[in-house]
This record gives C-alpha cells, structure tokens and sequence, in this order.
C-alpha cells in the first residue's frame, strides 16, 4: 500500500495548488472559490472535479480551520473545508448556511456512525463534536451544519523497542507515565493538548471531568497545573506542532511515545525504527472533516454539485491513499483492492479492521465552548 505523508502534501502539493486551476473558456462562468487544506484540496481530486463538472476552480490553503472561516468575511468565497468542531461556529457567526440533505444525491451512503452517531447500536455515542449528533440543523434532520466527507481515529504512536504492550494496547494514562520521562510528546494545539491530558488525566483516575472534550473553567485549571507540574519534571521532550518534526523526533528515538497521527507512525516506521500505532485502551480521539457552503456563495448549484462529489466516491479513494477513511461507502468501486484490504479490513494494519476502530471512538475533536480560556491557560502552562 502506497501512503503519502501529511508532510509530502505540505511540501508538495501546497506549490501546485497556489495559482487557479484553469479550464477551458467555455467553463469560465462556472467557477468555485475554495477554501481548504493541503490534504484535501489536492490535484487529482480537484482535476476530476474539473472534468466532470465542466467548471473551474480557485483553491485557496490555510491550516487553520477558523482562518478558512474568517476569510468568508473579507474574501469571496464559495467552498470550506471545515471540521466538525467548527461547523456549528460557521452558522451561529452567519459565515456558513445550512446544506439540504435532499439534494445530496448519496446521503443515505453515509456511515451509520455518520447518520445515527456511532457506529453500531451497542457501540458507545463518542464524547464532543460527534457529527452525528451535532451537524444537525434543525429538528427534522433535514438540513446540516456541514457535508461530512473524510475522516480518521487517532491514538499513540510508541516505540516498541523502548515500550511493550500487550495485543498492541495502551491507555491514553501512558502519555504520562513517569517511565517515560524526557521520551514524551504532546500535540501543542490548546484544545487538543487540552483533550489529550484530560483522557489521559481521567484514564489515570486522577480527574474526572464531566466531560473531557468540555472543560468547565476550573477543571481547566486542574489540568493546566498538572500540565505544569509534568513539564517542571522534565516529561515532556517536546510539544509537537508539526507532522514532520514529530517524524523526526520520534525517528532518531528521542521521543518513545506521543499522540500521533497514524500516517506518522507510517512514516517512521519506514525508517526502520520499531514504532506501532496503539489500540487506545479507553477508545479512539476522532475527527472528521467535511464541507460548508459559504454564506456568501455565489452559485448554489454549482456548490451542491462540489457536494456530491465527494459523495460519489472517487475523493474518498483518492483520501484512502494518504490514510483517511471515506464516511461514504461508495469508494469501493475506486480503490484498489490491497488498499481496501489494508486500510478498511486491518489487514497488516495495526488497530484493525476499520469496523473495529469505528466502534470504539471515545472522544470526538472538540471545540471548547470557553475556547479563549483554554488559550490563555495554555499560554501559562507554555510560559511555566
């Protein structure tokens, strides 16, 4: 199986995409202006938009979720990448309106996980910003927030050369375990090194928040001072911001353990160093990305068509290859039979079957409703 890193498509794709896509003169009057990532936006997708929709397309990259938010207010803009955690923001701040379920011509392709929040009937209603349960936009379930389209369950990386498991499990409490002091790293984004702490904090039985993805001011607190109190000890090696130095520390074996992306792992491994992306003993950290129609969008048509097609299934297939499931089920007919052995039978692959996985999400990437709170306490514990 063939897995491009998040890192090859910062580098490689971000140079591609920088100038508009041009179709001939005739599709001149059909054009959408994007706004995404790197690793969504990418070449071969957007050029099969292109071809079977007859239109032109501007793309426009930015990391950050609510930069690509924000450019609706000072930028034309049709198309936004966005996540869960953010899509309900888009609408409550009139930057995104509702999509129409009707006209997505595959919605009933989408996972149960997707459509009735978890992904079997006796599997847990994952904590937080659960599409599920969250992208709906009114009460009878006929219009959403944003068009989920791809997504992932993320754990911990580990090198097993340094770290033994049994059956390949460990407990989100393992972040902070005092063996693995000055081998540690841990995602250095507030909410989500937030996030990590408290499951890891709750798994350890020493906290137990109402709820994890959710923190109340003072459970903030809490987390914050033992945040500081580990990093006065020396655990952290470091506090990861970007896809490629989390390869590379964890490559020349400076850090044994961290809450990585499951691409990474790949990476590194590759390298010949023994790393393993655990079974998360607690449950998954997930998080979906999908699409929002602008408020100001000018040609609603043409948006609901950018829609369907990452419901059709060649995008889907297409996000297989770097390591991204599909919420439809309709890539099959696109992916290549040892890819979808691999990524959704589990074949080789640690964590499982996607089946698997999918059923055991814990938590969902959550946008805190007192974000500016986790940002200045995050601040304090950096500054410590």
């Amino acid at each position: 199986m063939s897995i491009v890193s998040r890192r090859g498509l910062l580098v490689g794709t971000a140079a591609g995409l920088g100038a508009p896509l041009i179709r001939p003169a005739a599709a001149q009057s059909r054009e959408l202006q994007l706004a995404g990532a790197t690793y969504d936006l990418r070449e071969p997708i957007l050029r099969e938009f292109m071809r079977v929709s007859g239109a032109r397309v501007r793309p426009w990259t930015n990391p950050s979720t609510q930069a690509r938010l924000d450019r609706v207010r000072a930028a034309q803009v049709d198309i936004i990448t966005t996540d869960a955690p953010f899509s309900q923001y888009g609408v409550s701040e009139q930057l995104t309106q509702p999509i129409d379920i009707s006209r997505l011509k595959n919605w009933s392709h989408q996972h149960m996980l997707f459509r009735e929040g978890r992904a079997t009937p006796t599997a847990p209603i994952g904590l937080g910003a659960n599409p599920g349960t969250m992208m709906w936009a009114d009460d009878a379930k006929t219009k959403v927030v944003f068009s989920p389209a791809f997504f992932q369950m993320d754990s911990i990386g580990y090198n097993e050369r340094h770290i033994q498991t049994e059956n390949n499990e460990l407990s989100w409490g393992e972040l902070f375990n005092p063996r693995w002091r000055g081998k540690v790293a841990l995602y250095a984004i507030d909410w989500l090194g937030m996030l990590d702490a408290a499951i890891g904090m709750k798994a350890m039985g020493i906290f137990n928040p109402v709820d994890p993805t959710n923190l109340t001011n003072a459970e903030v607190d809490t987390v914050t001072d033992f945040l500081k109190e580990k990093k006065k000890e020396g655990h952290f090696r470091a506090l990861w911001r970007t896809y490629g130095e989390l390869v590379n520390l964890m490559a020349s074996e400076e850090v044994w353990i961290a809450d990585a992306w499951w691409p990474v792992v790949i990476d590194v491994a590759a390298k010949g160093i023994p790393m393993r992306y655990a079974v998360a003993k607690e449950g998954y950290r997930a998080w979906c990305n999908g699409y929002a129609i602008s408020a100001n969008c000018r040609n609603i048509d043409l948006a609901y068509d950018y829609l369907n097609f990452w419901l059709d299934g060649f995008p889907g297939a297409e996000q297989g290859k770097i390591g991204y499931y599909s919420t439809s089920d309709t890539y099959k007919q696109y992916m290549a039979p040892d890819l979808q052995n691999s990524l959704y039978g589990g074949v080789g692959r640690d964590g499982g079957s996607f089946d698997d996985r999918a059923a055991r999400i814990y938590v969902w990437n959550t946008r805190p409703r007192n974000l500016p709170y986790y940002t200045e306490k995050w601040n304090e514990f950096l500054a410590a």
